[in-house]
């Protein structure tokens, strides 16, 4: 095993997978989102996921195509951003499904003479102003075109700003998405996915909708909105978004999902050297900590190299069940951490998992959920197991 490295739980992404399919059996197909290395998990859980129930799909970009393609030729795959109209014959070879964004791709892509049955998927802007259609009758030529081309009408789709929790652009989007898709028969196009994992847990199925995307949530974290509790501050923001719910006739917000789903990636490393600092001595760049008493201290193989971030926000590391924090800067691939007398050199040190919530991480280093995943994937060696 090397100094640093990700463990990812097979079994654990297949019953996520399976716990999902069977808490919604209001929609017909899922789309799992495995953009950004599959959120730093690599494509090496894509057939975890496919035997869970989540036989479609989607990613960003080619490259990332490919490497799906490597461990999965059957799902369905669907590249969110527009191919590249020179790397059509690619896509045809790796079976991909294509967005359309706009008139003017879908023109190119129809001049292309790629004669692969491609399938297609609409994407509507709604307002959250990055890709897609924003004009109703360009989006009903668009699926004439399509009709009467080599290639099938297979979806369409937008995506939310917000998670619609207590504001009102989510409803808003909403309306847009149904006003911009009036002028076609929703009912004869198969994917109609609107939402993401958190509009998945927080809200009903939009009456529309036959299918629905997620990433979050299928890596296992539960992010549906918690409910109030007791507190000041609680009952100031019950208030608050009972107003807002009243003012904008904002849609019911669905509170306290009962659905299991574990994180499957844990980040660990092992002890490079154990050492006695002196009450008075300082540790790390900038002489920036000073130790008030005698310390111990473990020197860790892993920094900012490993996608943990160079911010230390009262960050902890678990050691044989017991939390031991951060002393002294955080440096490119090593940091220090204070430690008890019992700590030996064989002891694995846990920065992720375990007793380390993602949310504690992100609290440490102040970045965002998808983004550490996604840092701390790719940047060490993963290995799976089951």
């Amino acid at each position: 095993m090397t100094d640093t490295y990700v463990e990812i739980d097979l079994k654990i992404m297949e019953q996520n997978a399976k716990n999902i399919v069977a808490k919604y059996p209001e929609y017909d197909t899922f789309i799992g989102i495995v953009k950004g290395d599959a959120y730093g998990h690599g494509y090496g859980i894509v057939n975890a996921l496919y035997k869970g129930g989540i036989r479609y799909f989607a990613v960003s970009s080619m490259e990332e195509a490919a490497a799906f393609r490597k461990e999965n030729t059957e799902a369905s795959l669907l590249c969110l951003e527009p191919v590249a109209i020179d790397r059509i014959d690619e896509a045809a070879e790796l079976d991909l499904t294509l967005a359309i964004p706009d008139t003017a791709y879908l023109n190119a892509l129809l001049d292309s003479g790629c004669d692969h049955p491609f399938k297609l998927h609409i994407q509507i802007d709604s307002g959250f102003n990055r890709l897609g259609f924003k004009d109703k009758q360009e989006i009903k030529n668009a699926a004439d075109l399509i009709e009467q081309s080599p290639y099938t009408l297979e979806g369409v789709y937008q995506h939310y700003a917000t998670a619609g929790i207590f504001d009102p652009y989510y409803d808003a989007q909403q309306a847009k998405f149904r006003e911009l898709t009036s002028l076609l028969d929703l009912s004869k196009i198969p994917l109609v996915h609107l939402g993401s994992g958190i509009a998945l847990m927080a809200h009903h199925k939009p009456d529309i909708a036959t299918a629905t995307r997620m990433g979050l949530m299928m890596y296992g974290y539960n992010i549906s909105p918690d409910s109030y509790g007791s507190g000041l501050k609680d009952r100031l923001r019950a208030a608050r978004d009972s107003y807002y719910q009243k003012k904008y006739h904002i849609s019911k917000v669905i509170r306290d999902v009962e659905l299991e789903l574990k994180p499957a990636m844990t980040l660990k490393c092992r002890i490079l050297q154990l050492k006695d600092v002196k009450k008075g001595e300082h540790i790390g760049y900038g002489a920036s900590y000073t130790a008030e008493e005698d310390i111990r201290i473990a020197v860790l193989p892993v920094g900012y190299n490993n996608g943990i971030g160079h911010h230390d926000h009262g960050r902890v590391v678990e050691i044989n069940g017991r939390l031991c924090p951060v002393v002294g800067e955080i440096g490119m691939n090593m940091l220090c951490v204070k430690v008890d007398r019992d700590t030996t050199l064989d002891d694995t040190v846990t920065l992720l998992g375990g007793k380390i919530t993602l949310g504690m991480f992100s609290r440490f280093s102040g970045m965002g959920l998808a983004e550490i995943m996604l840092g701390v994937g790719k940047n060490n060696p993963r290995y799976y197991y089951e």
